[in-house]
């Protein structure tokens, strides 16, 4: 009696872990990148936590004369504009590339490549200086969507060198 009651107990404790939800979100084998996402400060640079903790510190970083170009044009205009100013600055030192707890916070969002990350950080701080909503899971979801379609035409345009046929045998 106590076997089938243990077993019963143990049949449903292991049901209930594999209906639970799987982490969709990135995971590294990287060693550098695992410690990086720890770390609050990288070569002596504050890391966000957040968009928000990252949009008050672009604040702090600029000035008010530096902001004034935003109010006169558009986002996708100061994303190109930017890319290799400000952008690359953000990249840089906020360590896209190898690891930051604020890349990795954008990768658990679906951004994975370091560029969609630059130009998202640069809409987002344009929405920001001129106070509209920063509506960021939707811009977020926008660029995952457009880096499918870029993959997606990618993978059309290549060319295939040579196809190949294998016979079954009875071994198969």
């Amino acid at each position: 009696m106590i076997k089938w009651v243990l077993f019963i107990t143990l049949l449903l404790s292991t049901k209930g872990l594999y209906s639970q939800e799987k982490s969709k979100g990135f995971v590294s084998k990287d060693s550098l990148y695992n410690e990086n996402i720890k770390k609050s400060r990288l070569y002596g640079v504050y890391i966000p936590r957040d968009i928000d903790d990252a949009m008050s510190k672009l604040m702090e970083l600029t000035t008010e004369e530096a902001r004034k170009p935003f109010l006169k044009v558009s986002e996708d205009t100061i994303a190109k504009k930017l890319y290799f100013g400000l952008g690359r600055w953000i990249e840089y030192n906020w360590n896209f590339d190898e690891g930051s707890r604020f890349s990795h916070y954008l990768r658990q969002k679906g951004l994975n490549y370091t560029e969609d990350m630059t130009r998202t950080m640069l809409i987002l701080f344009h929405r920001h200086v001129l106070g509209k909503p920063l509506e960021s899971d939707i811009l977020i979801k926008k660029m995952v969507e457009e880096r499918k379609k870029k993959i997606a035409e990618e993978l059309k345009k290549k060319e295939v060198i040579s196809e190949e046929t294998k016979t079954k045998t009875k071994n198969d």
